[in-house]
């Protein structure tokens, strides 16, 4: 088992060994003090479900999570988990992508988001120990590139689920609405809480009583407990076979349900259930094909489970600042799907003229001889970078903080919604610096932000209008293959 770990070492070693190190005795945070910590701005951690509700009128929520690189191989798989499968109140199942900027392709961030699911902040090149600009410049990137609101991307993940102190100071400067990098076994295994007391999670770390950040929620980690008692954190699926694996998924799913109805987590990186063509299977290792069959059988027996209900982790903080009973929450607004009638192409991610094509013709490809990518907010003057996360130069209109981006002509300079059932007003902290261009969504920044283009309408890079998808294939795959086959 631990060489199985070691040989997904590029995405998942810090994650899983985060995940099976008990929490020690020294520097846990101070108790919290529920007479004091009251909702909706604060929360205690705790199993028992908010609001005093019975566990009989909780609904029993489910997140499942993507991280890093958003690529047509990597969302086809997160897709394909979605499927046609179905919320109580009919609506698609929603999940949450934490993305890492180095190797994405804009585009499929905005059609992500544009179905209906959470975009959220795992740094810009996924770094060991990601410092300020590599938090900041990933917001401020999929705010320019991808169309998302600033004040919509409001998660954040550590990559390697490696923290340190530092990290909070620096997303809550941000405003960052949560964290969901502390890992869970089962005691600790709770309900979202906030960190008016500090961390509750991963205290062996030493840094639970220093990481006190009112109003910031931690939406803790629950690992997957096998039949022996061996905690999985993410990617379950490579340590046992299908059938095993859907045992133990179906266990905690269960274990769950009766401890509190905590929110039960499935987290993936995709990549491992994408066999890229002409790569061969480390030996011993199991075709991604039937560990990705294996998780839509379990998620097609979840989805069937007694008020079930599969959410963003913004949606869940939303139902956990208003616990609504499971028999209402079919009229409960934040769970709603309203898709956006257009009737014209406006390159919102979305499919706006009904003929099965998304953003047909109007997709702009950004090739910078060793990058490609696509978007449909204008070419830069270069890639995107550490040291310059937003480059000037692009013919369109970014989107402004008076619309939300899939009611936004990026090419027009237009915003279609006519109507407060759609109005959207960006009310998040202004972004903070990193690299010289900021895309404030507080404010106006000219050529980022208020339906202005880039100052420099002049791009490096060689921009044709496209619907072709990214065509490189990240380094950390290979080394994640390379490293299965080492070990």
């Amino acid at each position: 088992m631990v060489k199985k770990f070691l040989g997904i070492l590029s995405l998942t070693l810090t994650c899983t060994l985060l995940g099976v190190v008990n929490r020690l005795e020294s520097a846990e945070a101070a108790a919290c003090d529920p007479t004091a910590c009251q909702p909706p701005k604060c929360f205690c951690p705790s199993v028992n479900p908010p609001g005093g509700l019975p566990l009989e009128k909780t609904p029993q929520f489910f997140l499942l999570t993507f991280d890093d690189s958003v690529q047509e191989g990597t969302l086809k798989v997160a897709n394909s988990l979605i499927g046609k499968r179905k919320n109580p109140n009919g609506c698609p199942i929603r999940a949450t992508y934490y993305v890492s900027i180095q190797y994405t392709d804009f585009s499929l961030v905005t059609q992500w988001y544009a179905a209906g699911n959470e975009v959220a902040d795992h740094t810009m090149t996924h770094p060991q120990d990601p410092f300020d600009d590599e938090i900041i410049g990933c917001k401020k990137s999929l705010n320019a590139f991808a169309g998302i609101p600033n004040g919509k991307i409001a998660g954040w993940r550590s990559p390697f689920l490696n923290w340190q102190p530092k990290t909070f100071d620096v997303i809550a400067q941000q405003g960052i609405l949560y964290d969901s990098s502390t890992t869970a076994l089962t005691d600790d295994a709770t309900w979202p809480y906030t960190m008016d007391y500090g961390l509750y999670n991963d205290c062996w770390k030493g840094f639970c009583d220093t990481t006190i950040h009112p109003g910031l929620f931690e939406i803790p980690m629950a690992a997957i407990i096998d039949d022996k008692g061996t905690p999985h954190l993410m990617d379950p699926h490579l340590d046992g076979t299908p059938d095993v694996v859907k045992g133990w998924l179906q266990d905690n799913f269960l274990r769950h349900a009766k401890q509190g109805k905590t929110p039960f987590g499935l987290f993936l990186h995709p990549a491992h259930l994408n066999q890229l063509p002409g790569v061969p299977l480390a030996p011993g290792a199991t075709d991604p094909a039937k560990n990705l069959q294996m998780l839509e059988e379990f998620l097609d027996w979840a989805v069937a489970q007694p008020d079930t209900w599969f959410v963003t982790s913004q949606q869940l903080l939303e139902w956990m600042k208003n616990p609504v009973p499971a028999d209402q929450l079919k009229d409960f607004a934040p769970f709603s799907c309203q898709v956006p009638k257009i009737g014209k192409e406006i390159c919102n991610g979305l499919d706006d003229d009904g003929n099965g094509q998304v953003d047909e013709g109007l997709v702009q490809n950004c090739n910078f001889n060793t990058v490609v990518w696509n978007t449909c907010y204008g070419c830069p003057s270069e890639n995107p970078s550490l040291a310059n996360p937003v480059p000037k130069g692009g013919d369109r209109f970014r989107v402004p903080t008076t619309c939300d981006s899939v009611w936004w002509d990026p090419i027009a300079n237009q915003c279609l919604c006519q109507d407060a059932n759609c109005a959207y007003t960006d009310l998040s902290k202004p972004v903070g610096n990193a690299g010289d261009n900021s895309t404030n969504a507080g404010g106006s920044n000219k050529g980022t932000n208020n339906g202005q283009p880039n100052e420099n309408k002049k791009s490096g890079a060689s921009s044709i209008t496209s619907s072709n998808t990214m065509t490189l294939i990240p380094g950390f795959i290979i080394a994640s293959i390379f490293m299965q086959w080492i070990f």
